[in-house]
């Protein structure tokens, strides 16, 4: 017969944080080396600003600006008791 309290031991749930932490440091690495290719690189600045201008190419302000603000259809009223 199998023991369910040897489930909850400790040692049994380290697997689970020990690949989760593996996962933030692969994470955390990669963006670390990503980092120092982009500062010491001189034209990366320049890569950097062509990808953000490309995503927003298109995307311009109206021609005409809105001729009348809208207004509510009636005024509101307040009612106090005394």
């Amino acid at each position: 017969m199998q023991r369910d309290h040897d489930k909850w031991n400790p040692t049994g749930r380290r697997g689970s944080s020990d690949g989760l932490t593996s996962l933030v440091i692969i994470n955390g690495a990669i963006v670390l080396v990503l980092i120092a290719l982009a500062l010491s690189s001189p034209s990366a600045s320049e890569w950097i600003s062509a990808a953000a201008q490309a995503e927003f190419v298109g995307i311009e302000s109206p021609a005409m600006s809105p001729t009348q603000i809208a207004q509510p259809a009636e005024a509101t009223r307040v009612v106090r008791s005394n």
